[in-house]
């Protein structure tokens, strides 16, 4: 089971296990299916419904003002993408976020990203000012108001996926981008959980960059490797097996 410091609880408003929809306005031109499956999407990717919760059918469609049958199109979706485990006859459950998740993803991702790098640096791609551009960003939206947690994450998240998409390979990038929302959960969770964790990710994000702007390929790997592997030891008391 996952659990999270009193902290990082109070920073989401706790961590309650029923859910509360807000309730939601679906544009006639989108289908029933594709809403019910965007809706939740949203709230779950951003924590607004809280790992480990249990939805209905029945209190997604109230919420919706969807029937029940594309709300069930939607959870089988959600399930596919590893965003809900569904229960028989009692709904679905929101995924936890174990320690486990969260080692396994940055594993995942050193990999994808580590070859991006050494591509980079290989053929001499031009990146460095498109990190540093997202390093400004990220450090503007940081000064300006430090729980604006989801805004900080997306940007972290254009920032690692400019170390992938620069290489042009097409089966990379799908890959990776199969990570994209559980990667933008996690990176929520973990900067709720820690609270100097958004400002140590931009320095982390800054010296990579500098490493790449001068192709220095080992020293951008050992970067990126201790902001994803290295960075774990902060939240190695927060989230559990």
């Amino acid at each position: 089971m996952s659990q999270f410091h009193d902290t990082a609880k109070a920073r989401f408003g706790g961590w309650s296990t029923s859910a509360k929809l807000p309730p939601g306005v679906r544009d006639p031109s989108v289908k029933a299916a594709d809403y019910a499956y965007q809706y939740l999407k949203e709230l779950i990717v951003t924590l607004q419904i809280a790992p480990q919760t249990i939805i209905t059918e029945t209190e997604v469609a109230a919420a919706t003002g969807v029937s029940r049958t594309p709300v069930r199109e939607a959870f089988f979706r959600l399930q596919a993408e590893k965003l809900l485990d569904l229960l028989p006859r009692r709904g679905a459950s929101v995924p936890a976020i174990s320690l486990r998740n969260i080692q396994e993803q940055a594993q995942t991702r050193l990999v994808l990203e580590g070859y991006g790098i050494e591509q980079i640096c290989e053929n001499k791609i031009p990146v460095a000012d498109e990190l540093t551009r997202l390093v400004n960003e990220q450090t503007g939206v940081l000064e300006s108001d430090p729980d604006k947690i989801v805004e900080m994450v997306l940007i972290d998240k254009e920032f690692h996926w400019t170390l992938v998409k620069a290489m042009g390979n097409t089966e990379f990038a799908q890959l990776y981008n199969s990570l994209h929302d559980r990667q933008v959960r996690i990176g929520i969770a973990m900067f709720g959980a820690v609270s100097r964790r958004p400002c140590d990710a931009v320095n982390e994000h800054a010296r990579i960059a500098e490493a790449l702007a001068d192709f220095d390929r080992e020293e951008a790997l050992r970067r990126l490797e201790y902001h994803l592997i290295g960075s774990l030891k902060q939240i190695s008391g927060i989230f559990t097996n």
